[in-house]
């Protein structure tokens, strides 16, 4: 069985329990059996929701090399969105996000931190 870490900042703590049965499963066929299709729609709408926000998010707050925001409110509000729709969000490893964030130091600090962990 899987597990899932549910993390609580305000309250500082963090546990780790075996997931529900409904979150492992894999089709949509079984979510609407266990569920029904009426939930299941409202959860992926409101899932949809939060993807669609994410992303006008983004080009609100992205800015150029002078700090100031690259896209305007018009110019957000102004776009055709009538065919978005999500993208799957790729996962990288540990692995993969430490060399991302080493290769983005400069090369001193980068052998400064890679001495730290050469005698581990």
């Amino acid at each position: 069985m899987s597990s899932i870490k549910v993390v609580s900042n305000s309250a500082s703590r963090e546990i780790t329990l075996e997931e529900p049965k409904v979150l492992t499963m894999t089709s949509v066929a079984d979510l609407v059996e266990a569920l029904g299709e009426d939930l299941v729609v409202q959860q992926v709408k409101a899932q949809l929701k939060v993807s669609f926000r994410a992303v006008v998010r983004r080009r609100m707050e992205e800015k150029d090399d002078n700090d100031d925001f690259v896209n305007s409110d018009e110019a957000i509000i102004n776009d055709d969105y009538s065919d978005w729709k999500p993208s799957l969000r790729v996962t990288k490893t540990p692995e993969e996000r430490a060399k991302e964030a080493l290769g983005n130091l400069p090369p001193e600090v980068r052998e400064a931190v890679l001495s730290q962990f050469q005698n581990v």
